[in-house]
């Protein structure tokens, strides 16, 4: 197999190019340990510019690497659609079509065979310093359900047979336990883990709040719990609305990547003292590339305004509209944020 490591971690960087230089005040790891500790920062970080993205480890084959298509370690074809930036796993080359089969189907790799430390003192080097490095899990156990077998049958398993289910949460609980593990140990290059798992529609989470909590809440608690337990704090992902699911993850993450469509400043009021929270700015700004300055400047203030009272807020990259808009909506974001928190406006 030909070296390209150098490929694949300059992919997974996802860094935006032509990005605003910014006088921060102390490095910016400073700043996001505050947020990720519950305490007011000196500025609303923003995601992926504040932070070291890593989407995964050269070795890492939760998924192939972006932008490839081809089998993860489980058997899973992925296959990159260019029109969307992603993978997606096509519904014929499901390896376990029954969910009802996983003991049988669903091979676990080995890890203790996987070496995570391949490529770790290139992208050291890539890295910068200052900042804080978020490593993202990839594929969590509900959304793996829906990549390995008919979503008709997922369903209907987990209403029919939910100890089965459980029984297979906790058995991808303690692989991904074991993965963690591998990444803090022979990788290292991580200051806080990303779980990533799908668990919403746009209107609601794919599966009732009660069933969420009786199957998936408390072997996803256990990861959780066990990253915190080495040190490192625990960012959630999910896409969807999943209002209902969130002061579950108040319990146990630092940080939710949520979207939109969730009532944020109803759920900062109920769990902001435990949980931050990322924030877009208005996309029909942000990614207008005729917006005005006064536009841009006006989506960001009310951003912060509406939801950055007292911290607890992480920005979403503000990209999409043009490279001007972009750098606008950065530089009034750090200014604005700052001199909100310092109380001087």
């Amino acid at each position: 197999m030909p070296d390209n490591t150098d490929i694949k971690n300059e992919k997974q960087r996802l860094a935006p190019p032509a990005l605003p230089k910014l006088d921060y005040p102390v490095p910016p790891r400073e700043n996001m340990k505050l947020v990720l500790e519950h305490k007011k920062p000196i500025w609303a970080p923003i995601l992926m510019m504040d932070n070291n993205i890593c989407l995964a480890a050269p070795a890492d084959r939760e998924r192939p690497p972006v932008p490839e298509s081809g089998k993860d370690w489980f058997g899973t074809y992925w296959e990159f659609v260019e029109q969307v930036g992603g993978q997606m796993s096509p519904p014929e080359g499901r390896i376990c079509p029954d969910p009802r089969d996983w003991r049988d189907k669903l091979i676990f790799p080995d890890l203790d065979e996987v070496d995570f430390s391949e490529g770790k003192e290139a992208m050291a080097d890539k890295f910068a310093q200052e900042k804080m490095t978020m490593y993202i899990i990839q594929n969590g156990m509900f959304e793996r359900l829906l990549d390995i077998s008919d979503v008709n049958e997922v369903f209907m398993w987990l209403a029919e047979e939910p100890e089965d289910a459980i029984e297979y949460a906790n058995a991808m609980a303690d692989f991904k336990i074991k993965h963690v593990d591998k990444v803090i140990d022979e990788w290292g290059l991580v200051d806080f883990f990303a779980l990533s798992d799908d668990w919403g529609t746009q209107r609601a989470p794919f599966i009732s709040p009660a069933m969420w909590e009786h199957i998936f809440y408390r072997p996803t608690k256990r990861i959780a719990d066990h990253i915190k337990g080495r040190g490192y704090y625990v960012n959630v992902h999910s896409c969807g609305k999943i209002d209902a699911l969130v002061p579950y993850i108040a319990t146990f993450a630092d940080l939710w990547e949520g979207q939109s469509m969730n009532d944020h400043v109803a759920l900062k009021k109920k769990c902001g003292d435990k949980l931050a929270f990322t924030i877009g700015i208005d996309p029909s700004v942000i990614t207008n590339p005729d917006a005005t300055d006064d536009q841009v400047i006006a989506a960001v203030r009310e951003t912060i305004d509406t939801y950055g009272e007292g911290g607890g807020m992480v920005l979403m990259m503000p990209m999409g509209g043009s490279e001007h808009v972009t750098s606008l909506a950065i530089t009034e974001s750090f200014d604005y944020s700052r001199k909100k928190y310092s109380k001087s406006i």
